[in-house]
């Protein structure tokens, strides 16, 4: 995680200091929500990491409510506001959700009367386009290596480590049959297909699987993986 966040923010002196994964906010007047991954750095800055397949679940609306639970964490009781903690959320997303035909994409709110010079709230969002896998830079390798399943065929070291963990490792298999049941038990509260949606996103993205791939592992009967892959 912490590769990711220096390339994504161009940065090679971030570092990670805590770190939740499927971290769940609770709401108390509305709808909670579940970050992929959440995370602070060594300046206080927290994170919401979301790696998105649906355009649906990457609209601007979505990072927008996301921003504002970060927020929500991060006040406590008689905090100034002047001490509220900077913020990103980052959406990295199969398809150019925005179509700008960019890489990767910074919004700050901007003052419109003043030359849209930057507002300076502290709550920046960033959309990385997965589907640019140019290899003639960091972030394009970064992704190459998302949507690879081959460690050899991979740039970064790190990630390539972590696939032969999972795929080769008896311990690494192991552990992934943990997180499997575990996803699976989550999701009989959830209901059937939300649990094995659940279940084929996370092995997609812990072994940087295919759909079709994921769906093998797991003994899905064929007759459900067409209505299973238009939810993905």
């Amino acid at each position: 995680m912490e590769l990711l966040l220096r390339i994504i923010k161009g940065r090679n002196d971030l570092k990670i200091v805590d770190m939740i994964t499927q971290n769940t906010v609770p709401n108390l007047y509305g709808r909670e929500v579940r970050f992929d991954v959440f995370a602070k750095d060594t300046e206080g800055i927290s994170y919401d990491f979301e790696v998105q397949r649906s355009d649906a679940g990457a609209i601007p609306l979505r990072a927008r409510y996301n921003s504002s639970l970060l927020d929500a964490m991060e006040v406590q009781k008689n905090t100034h506001w002047k001490d509220l903690p900077k913020t990103c959320v980052i959406f990295i997303t199969e398809h150019d959700v925005l179509k700008g035909s960019k890489p990767i994409y910074h919004i700050h709110r901007t003052i419109h009367e003043m030359e849209n010079s930057l507002f300076h709230d502290g709550a920046d969002i960033i959309y990385v386009n997965a589907a640019c896998q140019s290899t003639d830079d960091s972030l394009g390798r970064l992704m190459h290596d998302f949507h690879c399943t081959d460690a050899d065929d991979m740039y970064y070291p790190e990630l390539a480590e972590r696939v032969r963990f999972y795929k080769t490792n008896d311990k690494g298999v192991t552990k992934m049959c943990e997180i499997m049941n575990e996803v699976l038990n989550e999701g009989r509260a959830e209901g059937l297909t939300e649990g094995l949606l659940t279940a084929i996103r996370n092995l997609m993205a812990a072994q940087h699987l295919s759909a079709q791939d994921a769906m093998n592992i797991l003994n899905i009967p064929t007759e459900l993986r067409e209505k299973l892959l238009s939810k993905l």
